[in-house]
């Protein structure tokens, strides 16, 4: 009789002050992970204390320099072949672990993509991530240099599939957290902006703006959302003149002061 035996498997999770959803995280992928890697950025509220309590956890100190970087060190920490990210407001429900263990016992990809089932205020939206291959091979990964808004990629050479099931993200529980996030957010992509040459335009972010908005509100459906997926599409659309004006601030900053790229990742991002 063929028995196979599932391909080991590292889980990859980053924390910063998550106290409040890292369990339930953990929790859902003990039963698929022979390994958690946990990267924590020198969290204060408990989040350490909690991840202890797991057997199967390595816990490493981290230094935030970006998502893309912290994901390549993630990887690096893994001692399996075999790797799934794995955010601590993320949970891995139960369809889609059956999934992996199914593509895992015979492998015939090298990386398998989804998307991500987002939760904001109370509901579950209609509006998901781009999907992204958040299972996969180490090796056949790789990242761009964005703060954040990094672009995942799988390596020339290596095959993609699919997962038939999304990973739940559990967003944002208050207005105002989002907001606090969606400055940071702007401020990041900003600096990602500025470092990559794009100077400041009026012209250029005001119509993104207004095409992130048709794509939230139409496109992916926020329409149906209520007051949720109208607040979301709207903050789509204001994220990007936002930019634009801190792009302007950047501007002018590097002019102001020799440290201007540490100090704004420090105050801003």
């Amino acid at each position: 009789m063929d028995v196979r035996m599932m391909e080991p498997l590292t889980v990859c999770t980053p924390t910063y002050n998550s106290a409040d959803c890292v369990e339930r995280a953990l929790d859902s992928v003990t039963d698929i992970a022979d390994e958690i890697v946990v990267l924590d950025s020198d969290s204060t509220d408990g989040t350490r204390e909690i991840v202890r309590d797991y057997d199967s956890v390595a816990l490493y100190d981290y230094e935030f320099e970006g998502f893309a970087h912290m994901f390549r060190t993630a990887a690096t920490k893994a001692s399996n072949d075999w790797v799934l990210y794995v955010d601590a407001d993320e949970e891995v429900r139960e369809p889609m672990a059956s999934e992996i263990r199914r593509k895992l016992t015979d492998p015939t990809k090298d990386a398998y993509e989804t998307f991500k089932r987002n939760r904001m205020w109370g509901r579950w939206m209609h509006a998901k991530h781009k999907k992204r291959p958040i299972l996969a091979r180490v090796e056949a990964l790789s990242w761009d240099d964005a703060i954040v808004g990094e672009e995942w990629r799988v390596r020339d050479g290596y095959d993609v599939g699919e997962l038939e099931h999304p990973i739940h993200h559990y967003a944002y529980d208050s207005v105002d957290e989002y907001i606090t996030k969606w400055m940071g957010y702007t401020a990041a992509d900003a600096l990602d902006e500025y470092e990559s040459g794009r100077s400041s335009s009026l012209l250029y972010f005001y119509l993104k703006g207004a095409a992130a908005f048709n794509y939230r509100y139409f496109y992916e459906r926020s329409v149906l959302d209520g007051w949720q997926g109208l607040f979301f599409s709207v903050m789509s659309a204001v994220f990007y003149p936002v930019v634009d004006a801190r792009l302007r601030r950047i501007q002018k900053l590097q002019k102001e002061r020799d440290d201007w790229r540490e100090w704004w990742i420090e105050n801003k991002c």
